[in-house]
């Protein structure tokens, strides 16, 4: 009985979560076309009081690519990061 309690443990525990291979978000804006991101390949984000600034897709830093994002307040930066982490996350639970 102790072993098969101890091989269920084992079973509930080893399970791995694997974040999203690809999870797109749109870059807010009214650009045409529409232009998404992969969250997955984002390294890094910076909060100024007037703009977002989306780093991504470089293996190291600085040899990516930029997306700047104008803002009003750095609340309203903080809101956009708080929407782009409820978007990692719904990618991370398919």
């Amino acid at each position: 009985m102790r072993q098969i309690a101890i091989a269920l443990s084992f079973i509930l525990t080893a399970t791995t979560s694997a974040a999203a291979t690809f999870c797109p978000w749109k870059i807010l804006g009214e650009a045409k076309p529409e232009r998404f991101i992969n969250l997955t390949v984002v390294q890094y984000v910076d909060i100024a009081d007037d703009e977002l600034r989306v780093s991504f897709g470089g293996g190291n830093f600085g040899s990516g690519y930029d997306v700047k994002i104008a803002i009003k307040t750095r609340e309203d930066g903080l809101k956009i990061l708080k929407a782009m982490q409820e978007t990692a996350k719904q990618c991370d639970r398919v």
